[in-house]
C-alpha cells in the first residue's frame, strides 16, 4: 500500500487503539490489501470526513480500477445515516470503519 495520507492512518490507527477498535480498523485494511495479490497497488490519501481516507486501487498501467473510501462511522455521523460529515450511508448503524465504493 502506498500511503500518501499525510498521518491520517496513524491517526486511525492510533484512535482505533484507543477505542477497541484494533480488529475493525486492521480487518478493514486486509481487505483493501488483498487487491495488491494480483499485482495492483493500493493507494490512500486524506478524506475531508474525520478519521477516514479514500483508496484507489491502481493497475499495472496506472489505470484505476476501483476508487472509494474508508470512512469512520460513530456518534458524529449517526453511525452512518448519511449526514454531515461523512455523508456516507451504513445499512446498519455503527461505530467503526467501513469500506464505500
Amino acid at each position: 500500500m502506498k500511503d500518501q495520507t499525510n498521518g491520517r492512518l496513524a491517526e486511525m490507527f492510533r484512535h482505533a487503539a484507543e477505542n477497541g477498535l484494533h480488529e475493525n480498523i486492521t480487518g478493514v485494511m486486509a481487505r483493501l490489501a488483498r487487491h495488491e495479490e494480483s499485482g495492483n497497488e493500493v493507494v490512500l490519501t486524506p478524506d475531508f470526513a474525520p478519521l477516514s481516507l479514500n483508496f484507489a486501487v491502481m493497475d499495472k498501467n496506472n489505470q484505476c480500477l476501483l476508487h472509494g473510501g474508508v470512512i469512520y462511522h460513530g456518534t458524529h455521523d449517526g453511525g452512518g445515516n448519511g449526514a454531515s460529515p461523512t455523508f456516507s450511508v451504513s445499512l446498519v448503524p455503527q461505530t467503526g470503519w467501513a469500506i464505500h465504493t
